[in-house]
């Protein structure tokens, strides 16, 4: 009687992989079609602005900064408000005024990285938004 239990058991599981590698193709073809979209707010909606450049998605702004390789994280200031944005190096302000939105302080973030563009570094400011709203500036200087 074994057999038959290893038989049913057998047919069973290449039902159960038949219908995940169903459900994989179902979830890469929704996710190739929405990957256009989204990549269109990427680097093609880049803004510069004030000395940065800017982009945004529905959750969040990205500003970056252009800054000497040698910058390092200990020598930046970013100090978010809930409508406002203060980001200095080494004593020098980069930018301060009032953002276009209001902000979620506890989803902001800041990053150096290295800037593929220009090979040097970049300060890369992260605003998490508080409504999922179209940005017409990143901060507007006082």
């Amino acid at each position: 009687g074994h057999g038959g239990a290893a038989a049913s058991l057998s047919s069973t599981l290449s039902n159960m992989s038949a219908q995940q590698n169903g459900a994989g193709a179902n979830a890469s073809a929704i996710g190739a079609g929405a990957a256009p979209s989204t990549g269109t707010t990427g680097t093609p909606g880049d803004n510069e602005e004030n000395g940065y450049k800017w982009s945004q998605t529905d959750d969040e702004v990205e500003i970056r900064f252009a800054v000497p390789s040698n910058t390092k994280a200990k020598y930046v200031k970013v100090k978010y408000g809930i409508q406002s944005l203060k980001v200095s190096m080494s004593g020098t302000t980069l930018c301060e005024g009032e953002t276009w939105g209001h902000i979620t302080v506890d989803d902001s973030t800041y990053t150096i990285q290295d800037d593929s563009d220009t090979g040097g570094r970049e300060l890369c400011i992260t605003l998490g938004k508080k409504e999922a709203e179209q940005w017409n500036y990143a901060v507007m200087k006082k």
